[in-house]
């Protein structure tokens, strides 16, 4: 060996430091619990990436009041009709039970105040005020009344009389929008007269809350709201379970009311999984290594892994989200153990040779440095390509996986083995204590180091309990190495040579099975002979899954992210169940101008109409194709109501007229009339009631008061799109949508329109993550080719090392589309992550070659010596990892169970691809000159 490489100068160095150097790394992991404990950032990283879909949406949030918390809920009946009087009479009386308890300020939750929530509205319809909740009982109690009952007093034929005169007045006909859209009617005789007899399976109802009381802004449907989201979450499950009540007569879902706490529910149910991923790896490398030694030093070092990637991502500003909290240490799992499993594997392999331990790091550690520090570079590479995104949360999970990869490498990859080579010199000191009584300490702090150990990864990689159990138990695991190296201090001879331990039944020295070590050379060297075959193989393989995975679309399901079996996805089929095509997600039409322009209301108005042609948006089953107020209903609500022109016209002296009928007032200057007057008293109804306060007509519009320019107004048309739990239903509503905007920003009074909401943004969201996995591969895969080039020295190792990353990549997209997995957000991670993990794979195996070379005079033998040395350790990293991701493959959360599964597919192809593809590429570039050239360099080192 020659004694002046750089990596046996540092190993020397390291080695001869080892007792400071674990201490340190030891105080450190303290010294990052507290910013793992304390620095939690409060603020999560967007999904979204900068584009006009979200500059538009933010324009609304800006300028737009939202002064009601809007909720809705399913209402199903088991008797298959909710238009009896006993399922009404129940949701009456949970009804009085929930403004009850929210009058004595019960139903805040969460962190809300302890105050009335629930918002009170006038409806025109029934010339009264609501509260709280909009439903047909309101209107069916109302049309009781004039029968001269309640409806505690009412029949089933009294209910299906009154809700036939609600739906043929045109006033209250809305109420059928309420209905299930399997609702149906027959002709009967009730009362003595002939009616439309409705009966139907469900209804839906609202919540009406206050917005402002709830912190403002709208409710975000979607993962990483904030405590105002999570507050409203909070009401929302508050309202549902009020008015499920005893449930007797009928059960009730939420619509999308609690998406942050279901995945927090469904995360801590998960967690058990990922508890069981990360011990199932753990007793991997028991089962491979046969030590609990190495098992509680490689559990121990997840756990400081994971304090490490959270402590420094807090310090240096990282925000948190769902890919940073649990993917990315997820993720991390594989590589921490294929970091320590092959520093630790080399050094045994020494051993195995009857080196002592010091010896054994020596040339152990030193053989394998070089491959670690270029499956570190390499691994950030990969990860920091991440940065040529523009969505600020692949952003961070770049670069926090590249603070993970760098953490591996110094806590698994240098001081677990120089742990290990201590504590194998310890057992010496049975020449100072008997061995009996060393024995029994050494399994008594193994046992706790293993428990410990195993906890504190899980709870470290969860980051779900920030207490001081968390200290604790970290604490508790560092004993496991502070108590044996206090024997080694202690002990006052020293240490010279390591005596035979084959007898001992503490032995962490055995190799491998003869037949396991021989099964992987005999496996390996059979693809090399068999290179051509193997080869072509596998450029046809390659050839199918790249077909197959450039048809990988990007959709969204719910049922990619939650338990198909909770309330939450079982709302979303009830909603789509019982709307169908007569409703869905709110798409929004941003249109800015001269809205004071009575053309431009005209146009708007004509656009609305367009609409109803659009078969991808719902038209209600009352025939209304938009949804919310806009500038068109709101004007038209204001000309309806000869109370409110009077008002403006005795306010200002001027004349409101409307001359063609079409409910717009005839000049500018009468807009700006009714619209001034508006925005200061609200709408007037002839009763003198307020159909609409001065907030909700500046929901409608908004109205600059210091206006510079005409085109400055703004408003919005909401409609609905069914079926966008299917993304390709969002293209369709899109590009239908767009080329109308488009007609009606020919407008000369219109300046801008598009398309806005969260169907639309999502889209956005979708495809940015698309572009991004087809921008950072490329990146990763040029970047780490020239980093190899540079390191090895040559092009043709370079390249057939980086070869396999692309075939991984490209087989588990194929199968990702054959086994139907979606491509979203999270799925779109595990590109990188697979050039991450895979690269290591092959670069272990290349190098390992390469260094055999000069050991052996053909290259079939070098083949096979590396396949008997990495390769063994390849297989046990990889069974390791694969066995732990695939126990997460059972987790309920779907989000976690395909990670889990997609990441063990991952990690085996990666295998796969560097045990049988790389030989036969590494049996074909390899010429005779390098054979010749790695033995003159091997007798020169000796």
């Amino acid at each position: 060996m020659n004694t002046s490489n750089w990596n046996f100068i540092v190993v020397s160095f390291l080695a001869k430091r080892a007792i400071f150097i674990i201490s340190a790394m030891l105080l450190t992991t303290l010294v990052f619990v507290i910013p793992f404990l304390y620095m939690v950032p409060d603020e999560q990283a967007s999904p979204n990436p900068p584009g006009d879909v979200y500059d538009m949406q933010s324009d609304i949030d800006g300028k737009f009041p939202t002064p009601v918390h809007f909720a809705t809920y399913v209402l199903e009946s088991p008797s298959n009709d909710v238009l009896t009087r006993d399922v009404l009479l129940e949701f009456k009386q949970n009804k009085d039970r929930l403004l009850d308890l929210d009058s004595r300020g019960e139903l805040s939750s969460g962190t809300l105040v302890k105050q009335p929530y629930l918002f009170t509205y006038y409806d025109p319809s029934l010339s009264a005020d609501v509260v709280g909740i909009n439903s047909l009982i309101d209107s069916i109690e109302l049309g009781l009344n004039t029968l001269g009952m309640d409806l505690l007093e009412a029949s089933d034929e009294d209910i299906k009389f009154v809700f036939f005169s609600l739906i043929a007045d045109p006033n209250s006909d809305g109420i059928l929008d309420l209905l299930s859209t399997k609702a149906s009617s027959e002709r009967k005789i009730v009362r003595g007269i002939e009616i439309d007899y409705w009966i139907s399976p469900a209804m839906f109802f609202h919540l009406l809350a206050d917005n402002e009381k709830l912190g403002g802004s709208g409710l975000e449907i979607g993962l990483g709201g904030g405590t105002d989201v999570l507050n409203k979450e909070h009401l929302n499950r508050r309202v549902l379970s009020v008015m499920l009540g005893e449930g007797n007569t009928y059960k009730v879902w939420g619509v999308a009311i609690d998406a942050n706490l279901e995945s927090e529910d469904e995360g801590k149910a998960a967690g058990v999984f990922i508890t069981f991923t990360a011990i199932g790896a753990l007793l991997v490398i028991g089962i491979s290594f046969r030590s609990y030694w190495v098992t509680a030093i490689s559990g121990l070092g997840l756990g400081m892994l994971m304090i490490w990637l959270k402590g420094i991502s807090a310090l240096i500003g990282l925000k948190s989200g769902l890919v940073i909290d649990l993917v990315v240490p997820i993720g991390m799992i594989s590589l921490g153990v294929d970091f320590v499993v092959h520093a630790i594997h080399r050094y045994r392999e020494e051993l195995s040779h009857g080196l002592i331990p010091s010896k054994a790091l020596l040339i152990g550690l030193s053989g394998v440095l070089g491959a670690l520090v270029l499956a570190t570079l390499s691994d950030s590479i990969a990860f920091l390509s991440n940065l040529s995104s523009n969505i600020e949360a692949v952003i961070h999970f770049g670069s926090a996986a590249a603070i993970a990869v760098f953490s591996s490498f110094l806590i698994l990859g240098i001081v677990a083995p120089l742990t290990l080579m201590k504590i194998d010199e310890l057992i010496e000191i049975r020449e100072v204590v008997s061995g009996l009584v060393l024995q029994r300490i050494l399994r008594i702090i193994g046992v706790i180091g293993v428990a410990s150990a195993s906890g504190a990864s899980v709870i470290m990689m969860l980051a779900v309990s920030k207490t001081y159990g968390v200290i604790l138990l970290g604490a508790s695991g560092i004993i496991f190495l502070l108590v044996p190296l206090l024997f080694l201090l202690l002990a006052k001879k020293k240490i010279n040579r390591l005596h035979s331990l084959e007898d001992s039944s503490i032995n962490t020295m055995s190799s491998e099975p003869m037949g396991f070590a021989s099964g992987v050379q005999n496996t390996v060297v059979l693809a090399a002979i068999n290179s051509k075959v193997i080869l072509l193989v596998t450029a046809f393989l390659t050839l199918l899954s790249v077909y197959f995975a450039l048809k990988l679309e990007p959709t969204f399901d719910v049922k990619d992210f939650f338990d198909s079996d909770s309330d939450f996805v079982i709302g979303l089929d009830k909603l789509s169940e019982h709307l169908a095509d007569k409703g869905g997600e709110p798409g929004v039409a941003y249109i800015r101008g001269d809205l004071m322009a009575p053309e431009s209301v005209k146009a708007i108005s004509e656009f609305i109409e367009k609409l109803r042609d659009v078969e991808s948006v719902a038209e209600s089953p009352s025939g209304e194709i938009t949804i919310g107020l806009d500038v068109v209903n709101t004007t038209r609500l204001i000309m309806e109501s000869s109370a409110m022109l009077k008002a403006v016209t005795n306010q200002t002296g001027l004349l409101i007229e409307d001359s063609d009928g079409d409910g717009i007032p005839d000049t500018r200057s009468q807009m700006v009339a009714v619209y001034e007057f508006a925005l200061d008293h609200g709408v007037l109804s002839d009763d003198g009631n307020i159909l609409l306060r001065p907030d909700q007509v500046a929901g409608a519009i908004f109205y600059p008061k210091n206006i510079e320019k005409n085109m400055e107004y703004l408003t919005t048309i909401s409609f609905q799109i069914p079926g966008t739990r299917n993304q390709s239903a969002v293209t369709v509503a899109g590009d239908s949508v767009k080329p109308l905007l488009l007609d009606l920003q020919t407008q000369p009074t219109i300046e801008k329109t598009g398309l806005t909401g969260s169907p639309f943004t999502r889209e956005e969201q979708l495809t940015a993550s698309t572009r991004t996995l087809y921008t950072s591969l490329p990146i990763a895969f040029v970047a780490a080719t020239l980093l190899l080039i540079f390191a090895m020295r040559s092009i043709r190792f370079a390249i057939v090392t980086v070869i396999p990353i692309l075939l991984v990549v490209t087989w588990l997209y194929g199968i990702m589309y054959l086994a139907g997995f979606a491509l979203n957000f999270v799925t779109a991670m595990i590109g990188a992550i697979s050039i991450g993990v895979g690269i290591d794979y092959s670069i272990h195996m290349t190098q390992r070659f390469r260094e055999e070379l000069r050991k052996n005079t053909t290259k079939i033998s070098a083949i096979a010596s590396a396949a008997r040395g990495t390769g063994v350790a390849l297989v046990a990293s990889a069974s390791s990892s694969v066995v732990g991701f695939s126990i997460m493959g059972f987790a309920p959360m779907p989000m976690f169970a395909s990670y889990g599964r997609l990441t063990a597919m991952m990690i085996f192809f990666a295998l796969m691809s560097s045990l049988l593809v790389l030989p036969c590429l590494l049996m074909l570039v390899t010429k005779k000159s390098d054979l010749d050239a790695e033995n003159d360099t091997a007798v020169v080192d000796s």
